[in-house]
C-alpha cells in the first residue's frame, strides 16, 4: 500500500499531462476530438440561404466548421493549427464564401466580430500557458523516471516545484477558457439574437481542463507532503544502521581470526598424540 501511495504524485501528473495534450490538440483535425471545443457558434439561420458553415467550433489552436444534421454534427474541415490562435469570424466567413461577399452583407452581426477582437490577445495567450504546463509536467515525469532507475528518494523538491508550476499554468489556462466560454455565450446570444446566431460552451473541454488542473494540484500537494515527511525524519537511524553494520563486520573479523589461530594449534595437538 505504501508503494502505491509513493507513486500517487507521478500517476496524477501523468494523467494530467495526457489531459493537457488532449485540451491542446483537440480540434486540430476533424478526426481529433472536434466535439471537444471551448465553445460553438451556430449560424443556422444565416447558413440556410448562404454558403457559410452551419456552425464553428472554437478550440485552443484552431477551429472546425461543418453542417448540422438531425442527430449529429457533420464536420467538414478544420483550420491550420497555430499556437497563437484567435478565432476571427470575418476571416472564417470570407473563406467559406471565397472572399466574394462581406459578412455584413450576409447578415452577420458586426458586434460579434468586435467581441472576438476585444478578446484576441487573451485567446492567443491561452495556448502558451497550455504548452508551458505540459512542458513542465513532462520534465517532472522524466525526472521521476530517472530517480526510479537510480532508486532515489520518493519525491524531490524539483518534481514538486514542476507539478505546482504546471498547476499554476493550467489554472491560468482553465480560467481563461472558462471566461471565454461563458462570456462569449452571453455576448453572441445577445448580439446575434436578431440574426439567429447562438452559441454554447463546451462542457467536455471545461471538464478536461479543470480535471487536469486538479490532478496537478493533487500530485504537487502529495509530493510536497512526502518531501516534508522524509526531511523530518531524524538522521539518527542512518547512523545507527551504519554502526550496526560496522559492529557486525568487526565481529565477523574476530571470528575469522579465532578460527585461523585455532587451526594450527589443533593440528599440532593431534600430531603430538
Amino acid at each position: 500500500m505504501s508503494r502505491l501511495v509513493n507513486w500517487l504524485p507521478t500517476v496524477a501528473a501523468f494523467i494530467a499531462f495526457i489531459l493537457t495534450l488532449i485540451c491542446l490538440f483537440a480540434g486540430s483535425q476533424t478526426s481529433v476530438l472536434p466535439d471537444t471545443s471551448i465553445l460553438t457558434i451556430y449560424t443556422s439561420n444565416i447558413s440556410q440561404s448562404t454558403e457559410i458553415a452551419g456552425f464553428y467550433s472554437i478550440h485552443v489552436m484552431s477551429y472546425c466548421e461543418g453542417e448540422l444534421r438531425v442527430n449529429h454534427k457533420d464536420f467538414n474541415n478544420c483550420s491550420d493549427r497555430t499556437l497563437f490562435f484567435s478565432f476571427d469570424p470575418d476571416a472564417a466567413i470570407r473563406a467559406d464564401t471565397g472572399n466574394t461577399t462581406s459578412p455584413a452583407d450576409l447578415g452577420w452581426p458586426s458586434a460579434i466580430t468586435d467581441d472576438f477582437y476585444a478578446f484576441q490577445m487573451t485567446s492567443r495567450s491561452m495556448g502558451i500557458f497550455y504548452c508551458l504546463g505540459a512542458g513542465v509536467a513532462a520534465l517532472a515525469l522524466f525526472e521521476r523516471a530517472w530517480w526510479a532507475i537510480r532508486r532515489g528518494p520518493r519525491q524531490t523538491v524539483t518534481e514538486v516545484s514542476s507539478m505546482m508550476l504546471s498547476f499554476v499554468m493550467l489554472g491560468i489556462s482553465s480560467i481563461i477558457a472558462t471566461v471565454i466560454a461563458f462570456q462569449f455565450v452571453n455576448l453572441v446570444s445577445y448580439h446575434g439574437q436578431d440574426a439567429g446566431v447562438t452559441a454554447e460552451y463546451g462542457p467536455q473541454f471545461l471538464s478536461l481542463t479543470w480535471a487536469a488542473t486538479g490532478l496537478y494540484l493533487i500530485g504537487g500537494t502529495t509530493g510536497l507532503v512526502m518531501v516534508l515527511i522524509d526531511r523530518s525524519r531524524p538522521p539518527v537511524r542512518r547512523k545507527e544502521q551504519r554502526g550496526n553494520i560496522q559492529r557486525d563486520c568487526k565481529t565477523n573479523r574476530k571470528r575469522e581470526e579465532k578460527k585461523a589461530t585455532r587451526g594450527p594449534i589443533g593440528r599440532m595437538e593431534m600430531g603430538g598424540k
